[in-house]
């Protein structure tokens, strides 16, 4: 496994603490690096330290990677991670790994897809439905997307855009703790997707986010 230097494009912060980080690769490195939908990549720090995160974007965007990276206040290295993405003018990283992941030539026909994505989660799903998307897959696709509240759906708009531009995608946002002026799906993802799973048998469902969540 390579490990290649990245320049960072931008850090963008989608909700109260979720950034969105691209990331570009060497010309060079662009031209002979692969990854699949769903696979996942890892950074370093210069002192060595490192951690993973699922790539955001299709593998039809080589030159841009996404990565959706949650602070958490008390973790050192992720703290040390997210101030490294915010002041520094590239990072260094190993990609691509991970078992979890489809081709869109690979696929059967006839069977349904549902992604399931747990708060950021969703940066896994994102790649895998984006790449079915860019070639033109039209069997029935249905993705769930998970939070305890709405600000944890912080690509929310996007996800509804999918489904407003491509008639084969159905999308269903579902919160546990919905506020007041909530109008879709409630309860537990898991509950939810069990409720709507009418043909298993013909289904194959992707899933990412916490243990628990997937685990159910």
């Amino acid at each position: 496994m390579n490990r290649y230097t990245a320049k960072i494009i931008s850090n963008e912060r989608l909700n109260r603490d979720v950034y969105r980080v691209r990331i570009a690769l060497q010309a060079s490195a662009a031209e002979s690096v692969t990854f699949r939908a769903g696979q996942y990549l890892e950074l370093f720090l210069p002192d060595g330290r490192s951690a993973f995160f699922s790539i955001a974007s299709a593998p039809e965007n080589i030159d841009a990677l996404e990565l959706h990276i949650r602070h958490m206040p008390d973790s050192e290295m992720n703290c040390a991670l997210v101030a490294h993405l915010e002041q520094a003018s590239e990072v260094e990283l190993c990609m691509a790994m991970g078992q979890c992941h489809l081709s869109a030539t690979a696929l059967v026909p006839e069977r349904t897809l549902f992604f399931v994505a747990g708060s950021t989660g969703f940066a896994q799903i994102k790649s895998m439905v984006e790449h079915l998307l860019v070639n033109q897959v039209t069997q029935s696709i249905h993705v769930y997307w998970g939070g305890r509240v709405a600000d944890d759906l912080y690509l929310d708009s996007l996800a509804r855009q999918w489904a407003s531009e491509y008639p084969n995608l159905q999308y269903t946002a579902v919160l546990s703790e919905p506020e007041d002026t909530w109008q879709g799906r409630c309860g537990l993802l898991p509950d939810v997707v069990a409720a709507d799973l009418i043909a298993a048998a013909t289904t194959d469902i992707y899933a990412c986010g916490s243990p628990g969540m997937v685990y159910a």
